[in-house]
């Protein structure tokens, strides 16, 4: 029986990495027996090498809000060309990070992919990557605000994941996961360097570990990390933007513009943390007798460490007025710099078709005269023959 490896993220530890070396080595991953399939299906709002999308996509449309029925239903189309993979392979992976929260507004979304995998003969181990919860919500907070996806502060937005019950309680969603398909077949892995496995101590390395490969397998590391960094700053300047409707998904022409400035480099001597002073520790002790349990019952581990990184006590991000307005200052002053440079490439464009339209107007002139004498000469023997005749 094939094992289905499902990489399920959640968002924000690493995944776009994971599937970039993935995709990157698919050929290697082949010569060890392991399929990273593309089953060539695309999707508005997500990347094609998240090649499980297609176990979500007709459930959702590009607002993330649940439907019946999409056109072209993917998900039949995708388990059959699965069942046809497992008889080649014994090992495929698959990975979306969408599932972790896609999955949970669909009750029935884990007992129907079992039952439709099982029925294929596909056997499945899922793996999860977790971070400190922390510092996840941080970053998939100004995740949110660089795609344009929110507007809200810091604050706001952790009211927000509150009301949605968005799954930040690894446990509970592992414990339910561990009843329908077993503790073995759960992989969780953590999001620290400190416990990256592999001689490298990376992602790429600790990703490979799951399957008893190491990058000295033959694999290339063509990027070692992806999902630019915006500057406390700039993110913030991003956000005020994102009120704008042109800048919903960053999908207008204005907003790619502004996102090239936004990803120049701000220097920040300090590091900063979002939480204002005590709510961070506040905020983790929401998680940590579940996150005990996680370590004690599902890693081992007899302390109750999940996490092993050192806590550190960062200052709020506070803006002043002076951040306030050089940022925007600065922003228009790139902005007119990048406009002058595209009129001046425009201007070049309008002189460089100027002059093929004159050579057309020429070769289609000379064209013209050619078939004027041409015709001209046919008359004049047709008449000439005629004479003669």
């Amino acid at each position: 029986m094939a094992t289905v490896y499902l990489h399920i993220g959640p968002p924000k530890t690493g995944s776009t990495t994971i599937q970039n070396l993935m995709w990157d080595n698919r050929e290697v991953l082949e010569k060890h027996g392991i399929c990273y399939p593309d089953f060539g299906y695309r999707y508005p709002f997500a990347g094609y090498r998240r090649n499980a999308h297609f176990l979500i996509f007709p459930y959702i449309n590009e607002n993330g809000r649940a439907i019946k029925k999409v056109p072209g239903d993917l998900y039949e189309d995708g388990l059959n060309r699965l069942e046809e993979l497992g008889k080649k392979f014994d090992k495929i992976i698959l990975t979306d990070e969408g599932i972790w929260w896609s999955s949970r507004y669909r009750k029935d979304f884990w007992d129907r992919l079992k039952s439709d995998f099982k029925e294929r003969g596909l056997d499945v181990r899922i793996i999860v990557y977790f971070r400190r919860q922390d510092l996840w919500v941080q970053s998939y907070w100004a995740q949110q605000i660089k795609e344009g996806s929110s507007s809200l502060n810091f604050h706001d937005y952790l009211d927000y994941m509150e009301r949605r019950k968005y799954p930040a309680d690894y446990y509970s969603y592992m414990s339910r996961l561990a009843g329908l398909f077993g503790k073995d077949s759960l992989i969780i892995r953590i999001m620290e360097r400190e416990q990256f496995r592999g001689a490298e101590k990376t992602l790429q390395s600790d990703f490979l570990d799951i399957f008893g490969l190491s990058l000295s397998d033959g694999f290339v590391v063509k990027r070692e990390a992806y999902n630019t960094k915006y500057s406390d700053y700039v993110l913030e300047v991003k956000r005020i933007l994102n009120y704008l409707p042109e800048f919903y998904h960053d999908k207008q022409i204005p907003a790619r513009d502004i996102r090239k400035l936004l990803q120049n480099p701000h220097d920040e001597d300090t590091k900063h943390s979002f939480f204002a002073e005590g709510e961070q520790e506040a905020y983790r002790q929401k998680f940590a007798e579940s996150n005990s349990r996680l370590a004690r019952e599902f890693l081992g581990r007899k302390d109750g460490i999940l996490f092993y990184e050192e806590v550190r006590d960062l200052p709020e991000f506070k803006l002043t007025e002076k951040d306030l307005l050089q940022e925007p200052v600065l922003i228009c002053g790139r902005m007119m710099d990048i406009m002058t440079g595209q009129i001046k490439q425009l201007k070049e464009n309008e002189k460089q078709l100027a002059r093929e339209n004159r050579e057309l107007e020429k070769k289609l002139k000379s064209l013209r005269e050619d078939v004027f004498w041409y015709r001209l000469k046919r008359k004049v023997h047709h008449l000439m023959g005629e004479e003669n005749s």
